[in-house]
């Protein structure tokens, strides 16, 4: 069985492991992370069958704990989505997001994509699949 490739680009990812990198762009098939980096790194483990999202600068964190209560906390804090270290430390500090999770090859693809000045929560990824938001609207386009 195969799994369905995604590859978002264009975004910001936080926090990743420290040899991502400044990670702009993320991967992921059945419910796992299968990459973090540059867009062009990412990009170069398609198969030729990924779907490639459009993140449109999105930053995109683990899923916190309660992505209703993440997301009410963000937005009502004024962060914009482009600061990624201050939303996971928003998410941490409120107990939402472990302070030591990072987003990195082999964890799950359990995310959250943040976006908007103030930061609100736009889309979640559960076991790889979104759950809210859609992949084929709103902020992502196909890349």
């Amino acid at each position: 069985m195969t799994h369905e490739y995604v590859i978002g680009l264009r975004g910001i990812v936080g926090p990743s492991a420290p040899a991502a990198g400044e990670a702009t762009a993320i991967a992921w098939a059945a419910d796992r992370v299968l990459a973090v980096g540059a867009d062009a790194d990412v990009r170069s483990i398609s198969r030729g069958d990924s779907i490639f999202l459009d993140l449109a600068g999105c930053t995109v964190t683990p899923l916190p704990d309660d992505p209703a209560r993440a997301g009410r906390l963000v937005e009502t804090s004024g962060i914009s989505a482009a600061d990624a270290t201050a939303v996971v430390g928003l998410l941490a500090d409120a107990g939402l997001l472990a302070p030591d999770e990072r987003l990195e090859p082999g964890s799950p693809a359990n995310l959250a994509c943040w976006g908007g000045d103030p930061a609100h929560l736009l889309a979640t990824v559960v076991a790889g699949a979104f759950t809210e938001g859609d992949e084929h609207h709103g902020p992502f386009y196909p890349a």
